[in-house]
């Protein structure tokens, strides 16, 4: 995958204002961030994750509305 020049200057550029915008925070809304970016994780990616690398053959994790991933048509 190539990113064209426009593209790579538009993701650096967000990359700079989410820097910017995060170092203009207070502790305590640095600290709510951080939070909610491990929730999103141990609810969301983090059971999937483990069933994926095959760190827990607990199936009931993909119940949860988490699907399997599909390359080249192997499910994994």
């Amino acid at each position: 995958m190539t990113l064209s020049k426009s593209s790579a200057l538009m993701l650096a550029g967000v990359a700079v204002l989410a820097i910017y915008k995060y170092n203009q925070m207070t502790d305590e809304e640095k600290d709510t961030l951080i939070e909610k970016g491990r929730k999103l994780f141990d609810e969301h990616i983090s059971p999937f994750l483990h069933h994926t690398l095959g760190l827990t053959e607990d199936s009931s994790l993909l119940s949860q509305g988490h699907k399997p991933i599909k390359i080249n048509g192997i499910s994994s």
